[in-house]
């Protein structure tokens, strides 16, 4: 989910199986009151059989984690199962700090994330250009990897649209040599759409969940 700063900004949910982005959606809220988008976020969760989503923790995104707690409150009263809600913060650190995101070459020691990333926002934009470019090499016959693809249903309303805002940020390195990226240039609009499609394929640590039934089990 992204969640849409005030003004004429829009909010926007991405809805994804595995390598398969099924759909992307947006909708205008309600000034700084997110309350009623978190809700419409559960109602498609609901309808696709998720039982998690990511929120854009920065700005006005912040609130969803309340507004999500008191909905799963409501939730748990109805007896209908509760839905987890994921923050992504893209201006906090990286994420997997000390996995390689360059591999060591000709003499040339490895890049962490933690060197080569300014922050999560710059790590979950290269990671998706990384599925884009495994998917480009899948297409002409070259080995890839099947968990590191991505692949867009052709069925999608706002397929057109996404396609142009996914190429839209650019990237250069700051004094240091960390990949910073811009996702609104000059002249362009915030790209709602792929700005949550970034959010569901960013490279997580994702949380594990214990269950009730596991834990009565052991």
């Amino acid at each position: 989910m992204d969640v849409a700063d005030e003004g004429r900004d829009k909010n926007a949910c991405s809805l994804r199986y595995g390598i398969l982005l099924n759909d992307v959606q947006e909708w205008s809220g309600k000034g700084s009151d997110i309350y009623d988008s978190v809700v419409k976020v559960f109602g498609l969760c609901d309808d696709f059989g998720a039982d998690e989503f990511r929120f854009d923790e920065d700005g006005l995104g912040a609130g969803v984690r309340g507004d999500a707690r008191a909905i799963n409150e409501l939730r748990e009263a109805e007896g209908i199962c509760q839905i987890t809600a994921t923050p992504f913060r893209g201006s906090g650190s990286v994420f997997h700090p000390e996995n390689e995101a360059v591999p060591g070459d000709n003499g040339k020691p490895a890049r962490l994330n933690k060197d080569f990333f300014v922050n999560a926002k710059a790590q979950g934009w290269w990671h998706l250009r990384k599925l884009f470019r495994n998917t480009f090499r899948a297409l002409q016959g070259m080995e890839y990897d099947p968990d590191e693809i991505i692949s867009i249903s052709s069925t999608m309303e706002n397929k057109d649209r996404l396609l142009m805002e996914l190429s839209q940020p650019t990237w250069s390195k700051n004094a240091t040599g960390k990949i910073l990226v811009d996702k609104q240039p000059d002249g362009t609009k915030s790209p709602n759409l792929a700005d949550s499609v970034m959010i569901a394929y960013a490279p997580m640590e994702m949380p594990i969940v214990i269950s009730d039934d596991f834990m009565e089990w052991i």
